[in-house]
Order: structure tokens, then C-alpha cells, then sequence
């Protein structure tokens, strides 16, 4: 069985990206995540840019830390069946957890935050995602979910590595986003377990992450505010590909897609 794992999709070039790769990649893999945090011009998801991206083929969406700036999407993220908000924030209500089944197998999704970085208004609302990692966890082996994937949206590497470690014999795939830059130390632990500590992002390359080069420059020369600008051109497309054993259920190959 094969699973792609598409990193943070980033404003409107990253979109238009992700609908052209999974038209011709999509039918290749028997499941698809994707998280869309920074879908809506760099920041947040809206309802429209929810249905763009299952449209395009995605099964499960996770989200992170710019789910807070849209306000108006509050009260409706729990209505949006297949989307996954983090299960360490405490004043938003949402998915902790999505359960899919397909082809009669189940597969389950948590989304987490990481504690670092992650601003004032995100971690005065948040618990730390140890603390209630192993109770999603539990709550899908209940259901007798046969994979489980952790997007782990976090800052500090070392958070994401520890939870690597963490969860290597109960899930089996822990992935990190946020940075927008991906990693290279993909890798398979000996219980089986596919992990790497950032996916990267599609979304413009031309561009600090996302943000507008001139707005980004203007920020760190002058030390100044500048309003938050997404970048519009050609974006780049980062994701992973697991394939699992479908007897044991173990990764048998983690690989990179930096194109």
C-alpha cells in the first residue's frame, strides 16, 4: 500500500501545484493527506479552499498554528468532516482525530501542535502534545484502525524527533510540517514506523516560506512590521510517499518529492 503526504499547501500557487500533481499522481496511491494551514493566501483555510483540495484528490486535510487567523471559520471547523484540527488546542472545537475507510482498510489521522514558536495567542491555548498523543492514539486503536499517521506541526526539530521516538512502536507514520522546508533524514525505525521531521511545502519558491520576498527583506532589514504578503509565482512540490507492507503493516520505503 502506498500513501502520499503532501506538505503545507501555501496560497494560490500552491493550490493550482497541488491539483496539477495529484491529476497525474493520484490514481499511484491508495491514500492521500494533505495539510492545508496556509491554503487560504498564506494563512488559514476557508470552507472554498477546503473543497478545492479534496476535489483534488486529498482523503484527510490537517491544519496548525494559522488556523487562528481566521475567525470567521471558528465555529465551523467541526462541520467539515475530513479536516483535522490540532488535539493539544483547547478553545477550538474540531476533528482531534479523522477516521477513513477505504477499500476496507482504516486509516486515522491526528494533527498536534508543537510547543515552540508557535506565537502568543496559539500556546497561551495550547497543552503539550504529549499530553494527550497517547489518548488519540488509544481512542483510534479502539477502533481498530489498521494505520496511523501523526502530522506533527511543529517548530523545534528536536520536539518532532522526540515524538518520532515516542510513538515508534504504536503508529506508523510520524511526519513533521510548519517549516516549509523539508528534511533530509527520512527514515524507518526498526519497529516499522516511516518518519521525517519536515515534509516542506508546496507553494511558492520564489519566496521566504511562503511570504513575499520584498515583504520579507523589507521586515528583516528595517525591523519594521510589514503586512503579510503571499507570493503568487510557480510554486514548488514537496510531499512524501510511504509504502507499507500490507501483511505487517510496516514501512518498507520513505522517499522524498522536492520538484
Amino acid at each position: 500500500m502506498k500513501v502520499l503526504i503532501v506538505g503545507d499547501i501555501v496560497g494560490r500557487s500552491g493550490l493550482d501545484r497541488l491539483k496539477k500533481e495529484l491529476s497525474n499522481r493520484r490514481n499511484d496511491y491508495d491514500f492521500c493527506i494533505v495539510n492545508g494551514e496556509n491554503s487560504a493566501s498564506g494563512r488559514g483555510i476557508r470552507t472554498k479552499e477546503y473543497n478545492e483540495i479534496l476535489e483534488a484528490g486529498a482523503d484527510i486535510i490537517t491544519m496548525g498554528n494559522h488556523m487562528y487567523y481566521r475567525k470567521e471559520m471558528a465555529s465551523e471547523y467541526a462541520k467539515l468532516k475530513r479536516l483535522v484540527i490540532p488535539a493539544n488546542i483547547t478553545n477550538l472545537v474540531g476533528n482531534k482525530h479523522v477516521i477513513i475507510t477505504k477499500n476496507n482498510i482504516k486509516f486515522g489521522v491526528i494533527n498536534i501542535l508543537g510547543t515552540f514558536g508557535m506565537g502568543e495567542m496559539v500556546e497561551k491555548n495550547l497543552v503539550s502534545p504529549f499530553k494527550v498523543i497517547d489518548d488519540e492514539v488509544e481512542e483510534l486503536k479502539k477502533n481498530n484502525v489498521d494505520y496511523i499517521f501523526i502530522d506533527f506541526h511543529a517548530e523545534a526539530t528536536a520536539e518532532k524527533i522526540i515524538m518520532g521516538h515516542y510513538l515508534k512502536d504504536r503508529v506508523n507514520c510520524v511526519y513533521g510540517t510548519h517549516t516549509h522546508v523539508q528534511t533530509a533524514d527520512e527514515r524507518i525505525f526498526d519497529t516499522g514506523m516511516a518518519y521525517i521531521t519536515d515534509v516542506g511545502m508546496t507553494g511558492p519558491k520564489d519566496s521566504v516560506i511562503g511570504l513575499k520576498l520584498e515583504v520579507a527583506l523589507e521586515r528583516y532589514t528595517t525591523e519594521k512590521y510589514v503586512h503579510y504578503e503571499c507570493s503568487k509565482n510557480e510554486a514548488i512540490f514537496n510531499a512524501i510517499e510511504v509504502e507499507f507492507d500490507d501483511n505487517t503493516k510496516k514501512a518498507i520505503s520513505i522517499r522524498r518529492i522536492n520538484e
